[in-house]
């Protein structure tokens, strides 16, 4: 590292230094005092490990991007196709042409108060927010710049969806508004909790009526129009859920009544995969104006399963086990408020199983001395 003075120039003090394994770098100042501080910036972030390439940080935000989402090769189809469109439509707007060594922590607050003020739902916000700190992240590990600037962001609150809760006789009434091909499958989703994609994917082979079980292997997915079978996404969501005895006598008649194609247990009335858009509109939104009324999803009839499961006292690892969550925590971060009350239960049943065992008083025994722990004063009673 050494500073220089050409007499001729307008910024006559020239800052030189070499970086890890890499050629000279220079810098010209107009004060000597300016190039002694650049180069021991310099120095510092070498020492300290923090040093990177200037000419790398010029890299544009655009130009970065699609290096960060080809990494991404783990996400299932449909989440991938989330993200391509808030990266294209939101994202990339903002923040193209950027150099990502130029971006700010203010930048990014900006970026994301914009997005709100746009009327964005709260969810897609931070999914917008999260893509922006995937790919400064990704920045970061590759040299390009030292910090990112996703530090510190203020994000909305996230909007949970209100979920429906059907009780018994809801639950029968929208089964009998179903056409008959499909009563079974919204049947097998309310007692069994299981997604519209896993019961689309469901073959023979996944079902055993004899130990009243289903299994779930793979399931249906469907993305701009295009239908694939692919696994669930997560191990958990590989599971094996067992069957209430009049499910299982459902499922045998409906098989019955309807040979699987192709080994589907579920098909469209056509024969071929059944698709949830065309489900939806054709089959299940009609039964619940007839039945249930409206607002009502598919997604619903996972959400009163779990509050049937609750409401019988089931252990929330059951509940775990039955949904395919990774983990309890999901579950109870999901249905915990449900649970509330059942601790008043709990101990109004504790109170019954030990009538008899407790005296409703302690009284002394015959001839037990009782001895006054503080005697009162006679003239203080």
């Amino acid at each position: 590292m050494a500073i220089s003075k050409r007499p001729d120039r307008p910024n006559p003090w020239r800052a030189r230094y070499y970086p890890p394994g890499g050629e000279e770098r220079s810098k010209s100042f107009r004060r000597k005092v300016d190039a002694e501080r650049w180069l021991a910036t310099q120095e510092a972030d070498q020492l300290r490990g923090e040093w990177t390439d200037p000419r790398l940080a010029r890299t544009t935000f655009g130009e970065w991007a699609p290096t960060y989402t080809a990494a991404r090769v783990h996400l299932a189809p449909s989440t991938r196709a989330t993200a391509e469109s808030l990266m294209r439509n939101h994202v990339l707007p903002y923040f193209e042409a950027r150099p990502v060594g130029s971006v700010t922590r203010t930048n990014v607050q900006a970026f994301v108060s914009q997005l709100q003020s746009s009327g964005l739902a709260a969810s897609t916000v931070r999914q917008c927010y999260l893509l922006v700190a995937g790919v400064f992240s990704s920045a970061v590990e590759s040299d390009l710049i030292a910090r990112s600037p996703c530090r510190g962001i203020h994000l909305p609150k996230a909007d949970h969806q209100e979920m429906r809760f059907l009780n018994q006789s809801e639950i029968s009434a929208l089964i009998d508004a179903v056409d008959a091909p499909y009563s079974a499958l919204v049947a097998t989703a309310a007692y069994t909790g299981a997604r519209f994609g896993e019961l689309a994917g469901l073959q023979v082979s996944g079902l055993d009526l004899l130990r009243s079980s289903l299994t779930v292997t793979q399931q249906l997915s469907e993305v701009n129009g295009q239908i694939s079978i692919r696994p669930p996404k997560t191990q958990a969501s590989r599971r094996q859920i067992a069957l209430p005895r009049r499910l299982g006598d459902t499922l045998a008649r409906h098989l019955a009544a309807y040979p699987p194609v192709d080994g589907f247990v579920f098909t469209s009335a056509e024969g071929g995969l059944l698709r949830r858009s065309n489900f939806r509109r054709r089959v299940f939104l009609p039964a619940v104006q007839d039945s249930v009324s409206e607002p009502m999803r598919f997604h619903d009839l996972r959400h009163s399963h779990v509050a049937a499961l609750i409401a019988q006292g089931e252990h929330p690892k059951v509940i775990q086990t039955r949904l395919g969550h990774s983990s309890i925590k999901v579950t109870l971060d999901r249905y915990g408020h449900l649970f509330d009350g059942l601790d008043e239960a709990a101990a109004a049943r504790l109170d019954e199983s030990l009538a008899g065992s407790l005296p409703a008083q302690d009284r002394p025994k015959p001839n037990e001395t009782v001895v006054e722990l503080h005697p009162r004063n006679a003239e203080n009673p």
